[in-house]
């Protein structure tokens, strides 16, 4: 609110800034907007772990100061990565992402389902459902707990649509 008030007062038409925290009441972090050099580290659980990429972005945090989710930006020499996510208390559970490749004509955009791992360790979670899109390519995969595929819906490139279901195996045993 200080920072709106600053704008109006100051009548600048533009706020710079690599890094803005916004805190609660007791200082925590409960979101962040950072560019690529400024994003902070994930922290679940209270303990910080290495960011597998260092996007720019928005940071959603809890009241114990645990990310929660984010949108990220990613641009590296070979992907553009951007995600939207929002978070179990330890890992990711719903993410909407749009990649394409530098190098070649890679692309996808989607949106993952995950189930909360429930055995408490952190960054770890059961992926479900992914609804994606990829090389013009479209899908609808349903897991199982072990992320075996069991059905999967699918569209070709050439229209073409099918329907294949997989045993626990990960084998094919029917398909349409």
């Amino acid at each position: 609110m200080a920072c709106i008030v600053y704008l109006y007062l100051d009548n600048r038409q533009n706020f710079n800034a690599k890094r803005i925290n916004i805190n609660d009441a007791s200082g925590k972090n409960r979101v962040v907007i950072a560019n690529t050099d400024h994003i902070p580290q994930p922290i679940i659980a209270g303990k910080t772990y290495k960011r597998a990429y260092a996007p720019a972005g928005l940071i959603f945090y809890d009241r114990n100061g645990d990310e929660r989710g984010g949108l990220a930006i990613t641009d590296n020499e070979d992907t553009n990565l951007n995600a939207l996510a929002f978070d179990y208390q330890n890992a990711d559970a719903i993410g909407i992402l749009a990649q394409d490749n530098k190098n070649d004509n890679y692309f996808r955009a989607g949106l993952l389902i995950n189930d909360k791992d429930l055995s408490g360790k952190p960054g770890h979670n059961i992926n479900r459902i992914n609804l994606l899109t990829e090389n013009g390519n479209a899908a609808l995969v349903m897991k199982d707990n072990n992320e075996i595929p069991r059905i999967i819906l699918k569209v070709d490139s050439l229209g073409n649509p099918s329907i294949e279901m997989f045993d626990k195996s990960g084998k094919l045993n029917w398909k349409q």
